[in-house]
């Protein structure tokens, strides 16, 4: 069997060079980015294991800053990607960063540069517009966009959308709404988009609104939607702690910090209990979303190859070192290897060493309100930052769910407890006691 076409190294040239037109538009960039920045914080996690709704709570504070959303997106762009980076999986390292063309490495840091900042409550159209054209871009990569007219047709569609919906000016009050009608205007001018792979809550049971995936990603599914968004400039790079989130990250530390080599470098592990992860892996795996990585060679996962064709092309969800061995094996076994393998990544990196390290439960996230309360003033405290504002009524309140497979609750794994425990063999259940989790009647 023929495996499809790689990303073709021209098409990936030619999105370079199509996002380095809004480059000055949407500037200016902070110089030499990376060597600028202070003081990192990344949040470790498995796959599954609350990060994204944590990291959306701590977006709500003005004294952090963040990616608007992945670093993923980034590292591809540049090159760093499997097989490109010559790792065979997720994890990068310092040698990666060095063997990266100087070129590259400029580009990797303006557009980060040009991404990282704070939630903002209203954002000029026009930088608003850019900032979209940009997502849009990196979400469907093989559609030959001109990203500056589709920064025109943003703007056009905003202003109807504000008029018609009476947002104040500079106001978004709806991504959700906006980023539906700007594709829909989009289909309309001839562009292959949709919304099937948006994180938009009527979608969430498997909508075919629009087009498939394309032959290679650069923002994995569920994406994003454009958000308001306040750029930081380098003063904000002085005092204010960058949190990046991706769940990847756990196998590239040291690459982390090489590139931010001047930066403080924290890291907060977060952590869930086994069958929980687990088994919101496995809804993700068999979700119409989450694909990570177009492998050379097909999978032959069972309980995810047979529920869509071209599921057999596409890896979900992280590349641990070692995945090599679970292309033909039942998919909660993956499930498994794949939360196991995150977290003993954590835990090595916390063993050598060198490096400030904060444990979370999710868990106590989830759970009831004193205890959500109490962990995020921990975790403020640990940061150095104040509860307050927007963060303190997310902290007290809670938010919606994040790029959620289903209505969460407690104890849902139970529903499959029994094939769960199929796999909470010796390997899982040793990385769990040592992650604390030796009582199983607690698990949520």
């Amino acid at each position: 069997m023929t495996a499809p076409a790689p990303a073709d190294t021209g098409v990936m040239e030619d999105l370079r060079h199509r996002l380095s037109t809004l480059r000055d538009l949407r500037g200016p960039a902070v110089a030499d980015f990376p060597g600028a920045v202070r003081d990192v914080v990344v949040i470790v996690s498995s796959s599954r294991g609350g990060s994204s709704m944590f990291a959306e709570i701590l977006r709500r504070s003005d004294a952090l800053l963040h990616l608007t959303a992945e670093i993923n997106p980034f590292l591809r762009l540049a090159g760093l990607d499997h097989p490109a980076a010559g790792t065979g999986s997720d994890a990068l390292g310092a040698g990666q960063l060095a063997a990266l063309p100087p070129e590259r490495l400029a580009f990797l840091g303006e557009q980060l540069a040009l991404d990282v900042g704070r939630a903002a409550d209203r954002v000029p159209d026009g930088r608003y517009a850019l900032d979209a054209a940009w997502r849009l871009a990196v979400q469907w990569p093989h559609v030959p966009m001109d990203p500056v007219q589709v920064a025109q047709t943003a703007r056009a569609v905003l202003e109807r959308v504000r008029r018609d919906r009476g947002w104040a000016a500079q106001e978004v009050r709806e991504p959700a709404f906006f980023l539906r009608a700007l594709i829909a205007e989009l289909v309309r001018l001839g562009l292959p988009v949709g919304t099937r792979y948006y994180d938009l809550p009527e979608d969430a049971g498997g909508s075919a609104a629009g087009p498939g995936l394309g032959p290679f990603l650069v923002e994995e599914p569920p994406f994003v939607l454009p958000r308001p968004w306040r750029p930081a400039g380098a003063a904000d790079l002085l005092d204010r702690p960058l949190v990046i989130k991706t769940p990847s990250n756990v196998y590239r530390l040291g690459f982390l910090r090489a590139l931010f080599r001047n930066a403080r470098f924290r890291v907060l592990h977060l952590i869930r209990n086994p069958a929980a992860a687990i088994n919101g892996l496995y809804d993700g795996w068999r979700h119409h979303g989450f694909q990570a990585h177009r492998m050379p060679e097909p999978l032959a996962i069972a309980g995810y190859v047979e529920r869509e064709a071209d599921n057999r092309w596409w890896w979900k969800f992280d590349l641990p070192p070692g995945w090599q061995a679970f292309t033909r094996a039942p998919l909660l076994d993956v499930c498994a290897f794949q939360w196991r393998s995150a977290h003993l990544a954590a835990l090595q990196e916390a063993a050598s060493g060198g490096v400030e390290i904060m444990t979370l439960r999710s868990e106590e996230l989830m759970g009831a309100t004193g205890a959500r309360i109490a962990a995020f003033e921990e975790v403020a405290d640990w940061l150095g930052v104040p509860v307050e504002g927007r963060f303190r009524q997310a902290v007290h309140d809670g938010i919606g769910p994040v790029v959620a497979t289903a209505a969460p609750r407690a104890g849902r794994w139970r529903a499959r407890a029994s094939a769960i425990e199929q796999v909470l063999d010796g390997p899982t259940l040793a990385v769990a006691d040592r992650l604390g989790y030796q009582d199983r009647t607690a698990w949520i």
